[in-house]
């Protein structure tokens, strides 16, 4: 008689849960914002922009916020790609908004800080 192990899945930590959670507010968040720049991008000025235009900075935004929702289900489903590609695209996200602050500064700070949590959360809660 053969005893036959299965691999069970770990249970997902805390930090993980929290990373991952972050890290679909935070899509989301840049999905509709990116979505409203692109639509709305005739009310935006483009002597606040450092270069390029609304539009630019909109589907950047948007596809930055499809990467982030893509790499949240990663991080729910254990992929340890999805924590390198949410770091990677969260810290990102960070930087873009960071250059954001003056044009929108509650939703540039709001997106800096859900970012800030998400970087926290992969990088100390990864695996524990």
């Amino acid at each position: 008689m053969s005893t036959t192990s299965y691999n069970q899945p770990e249970r997902m930590t805390g930090w993980g849960m929290f990373a991952a959670v972050w890290l679909l507010v935070a899509g989301l968040f840049n999905v509709v914002d990116g979505i409203t720049a692109v639509h709305r991008s005739n009310q935006f000025s483009d002597q606040l922009l450092l270069f390029s235009s609304p539009t630019f900075w909109g589907w950047v935004i948007l596809i930055v916020g499809i990467l982030q929702v893509l790499a949240g289900f990663m991080v729910f489903s254990r992929n340890p790609t999805g924590n390198v590609i949410g770091v990677s695209v969260a810290t990102f996200s960070m930087f873009i908004w960071f250059f954001l602050l003056f044009i929108a500064p509650v939703g540039a700070l709001l997106a800096v800080v859900v970012n800030g949590l998400v970087i926290y959360g992969l990088t100390v809660g990864s695996e524990g």
